[in-house]
């Protein structure tokens, strides 16, 4: 009983150290809202190709490091004598 009793409680007075009541619940005219966009994104909603072409450009450039990544951790040379040692 003892056991369960501690963890209970450091949970409970974990989630009654915050002042604020949860959920913040909001108002149904916020949720309902059309979303605003933040000021660094009003480039891309007025010409989203140079975004586009951006994140084709950073997709592309992560596709080559994991494909760089999927040759072998262990050089076949190196691979061939830990074989060889194996077998011995």
């Amino acid at each position: 009983m003892m056991r369960t009793a501690l963890p209970l409680t450091l949970l409970l007075a974990a989630c009654a150290a915050d002042d604020q009541a949860y959920p913040r619940l909001l108002p149904t005219d916020e949720i309902l809202a059309e979303p605003v966009l933040p000021d660094h994104a009003a480039g891309a909603s007025s010409a989203p190709e140079p975004v586009e072409d951006d994140l084709e450009r950073r997709g592309s450039g992560l596709r080559d490091r994991a494909n760089a990544l999927r040759r072998p951790v262990i050089e076949p040379e190196f691979r061939d004598q830990i074989d060889t040692a194996d077998n011995s």
